[in-house]
């Protein structure tokens, strides 16, 4: 279930990002489709994201990017997410720039994106 709080986002918007997290969540084979705030501004200690490994729940800053950027940001949490499924432990999971875990998280989401982006060319438009 994806919630959308404090952003007024169009519905359109609210469409795509819908869709691209039902395609990722098939691609990564996740057990539970992850439940996505859409925040308007940062919360602290807050990136452009974030993965809460003891409620699963995201939080993804849209501000003014762009659709596609913003997905970025929700595919890299799912990476997470993914990680948190296979290990079973979240006490492993290092989010520190540099380590395993993070790198693979940014390679594996632009890879989705980039999947997504060739089965939805008029992804990068909006």
């Amino acid at each position: 279930m994806k919630s959308f709080k404090n952003y007024l986002i169009e519905e359109e918007q609210r469409k795509r990002i819908d869709h691209f997290i039902d395609f990722a969540s098939t691609h990564l084979n996740l057990d539970k489709k992850p439940t996505v705030d859409l925040l308007s501004s940062r919360e602290p200690g807050m990136t452009t994201a974030s993965y809460d490994t003891i409620t699963g729940n995201m939080k993804v800053l849209c501000g003014k990017r762009a659709v596609f950027d913003v997905c970025r940001s929700i595919a890299h949490e799912m990476i997470h997410q993914k990680q948190h499924q296979d290990l079973g432990d979240s006490s492993q999971l290092d989010g520190e720039t540099g380590s395993p875990h993070e790198n693979e998280a940014n390679a594996l989401a632009g890879q989705l994106i980039r999947m997504y982006g060739k089965e939805n060319p008029e992804f990068y438009d909006e």
